[in-house]
């Protein structure tokens, strides 16, 4: 069995001018032809960049960053969460920042949409084209996006305790809030306290999973059908201090959901369109190392098997992997500065995923060790190799 690349070299880091948020990070969707992934985030005090790695002399790479110019957000501004989405049938994307305007007449809450469009690897600033501005009577948290109904809703929590649907009207093409949307009706109450954190996962044709995370610690699960247009399941429970982040993901034919909170060890509920929120497992020493105030959940280790990340503003980065029948710690790295947001997409080009880190400096890019990846690859060769000889066509 080859060594999991479990090493991590640290390859870039991009400084930022003042701090972001849990919420400020983002991939840009992308139609180049080598997948690149490039990010977007957001600083408070309103710089929102774009992150990028380019190709020099000799196959060298080049990082680039970028501030991207968004109009009408002026001024005095705090970004407080942004997203990015490109609508289904459209080459145009869409880039949503939810931010407060302080110190001027015209202060108070705002989402901005914008429309990007064209993508492509010479993306200039010029192509972002503010869409609509939308006043709210609210001071906005979590902004996300999710499908439904053949088009696309921006998702937007509030200090009001309710989650906000917003979606683009055919005729003005101005952002709007739906509030009798049924497309949605997961969100048509008010929650106990403010929503910090929402997540979705879709088995297509079937059903829409939603959690909600709040301040309290209450935690609710919806499962909706989506051939029946209804909600189907409904179950909640208290952490007991406040849910910071949760992620579903799959593993064989069951849907699981990773939760985290502020002060307790993070969760994970197994097969919950069976199970719901029933027997819980908990990730022990998760609670070490200050506030979690992120997830991952991805094929770290190129095995086909999950790994589960957690982020912390203790300046930790945990991993744990399933081992003998129970989730354990499987290593731990240690950053400069706390960590609020990750990723792990393929930044540079090379076909090889990277670890991403929003941190309270900046965005520390952190690339495998190419000599274990290699060592996979060539033991996946060999296994595939029945004959000296035989051509092998290689899938990413």
């Amino acid at each position: 069995m080859s060594t999991p690349p479990t090493n991590f070299l640290d390859f870039h880091i991009f400084s930022l001018p003042s701090q972001g948020s849990i919420y400020t990070l983002c991939r840009l969707p992308c139609s180049n032809p080598n997948n690149q992934a490039r990010l977007l985030v957001a600083s408070l005090r309103r710089p929102v960049f774009l992150l990028e790695f380019n190709q020099g002399i000799k196959h060298s790479l080049i990082p680039h960053s970028r501030e991207l110019n968004f109009t009408n957000v002026l001024g005095h501004t705090e970004i407080i969460s942004i997203t990015a989405f490109t609508k289904q049938g459209s080459t145009c994307t869409i880039i949503a920042v939810a931010y407060i305007k302080v110190g001027d007449a015209n202060s108070g809450p705002f989402l901005n949409v914008y429309i990007m469009r064209d993508i492509g690897p010479d993306l200039s600033p010029d192509e972002l084209a503010f869409s609509c501005s939308v006043e709210i009577d609210y001071i906005p948290y979590h902004l996300t996006h999710c499908a439904a109904a053949n088009d696309m809703f921006l998702i937007l929590s509030g200090s009001d305790n309710r989650v906000h649907v917003y979606c683009e009207d055919l005729v003005t093409h101005m952002a709007s809030e739906k509030e009798d949307s049924g497309f949605f009706p997961e969100f048509k109450d008010s929650f106990p306290s403010v929503v910090l954190w929402i997540d979705f996962y879709i088995i297509p044709e079937k059903y829409r999973f939603t959690s909600v995370g709040c301040e309290c610690g209450a935690f609710f699960l919806f499962i909706f059908s989506l051939k029946s247009n209804s909600i189907v399941s409904t179950c909640t429970t208290n952490l007991g201090t406040s849910v910071t982040s949760s992620r579903f993901f799959a593993t064989e034919d069951h849907v699981n959901l990773l939760v985290t909170n502020a002060l307790l060890p993070a969760m994970i509920y197994l097969n919950v369109l069976s199970n719901e929120l029933k027997e819980p497992f908990t990730l022990d020493g998760s609670e070490k190392h200050d506030v979690i105030t992120c997830c991952l959940v991805t094929d770290l280790q190129m095995d086909q098997k999950p790994t589960i990340l957690l982020g912390t503003y203790g300046q930790e980065l945990l991993a744990y992997r399933f081992v003998d029948e129970a989730w354990c710690l499987s290593w731990q790295r240690s950053f400069s500065h706390p960590i609020l947001a990750l990723d792990y997409c393929d930044v540079t080009g090379d076909g090889v995923r990277e670890l991403v880190a929003l941190t309270t400096r900046g965005v520390q890019i952190l690339q495998h060790d190419m000599d274990q990846v290699t060592k996979i690859l060539m033991d996946r060769l060999s296994a595939k190799t029945d004959t000296p000889g035989e051509i092998l066509v290689l899938e990413n």
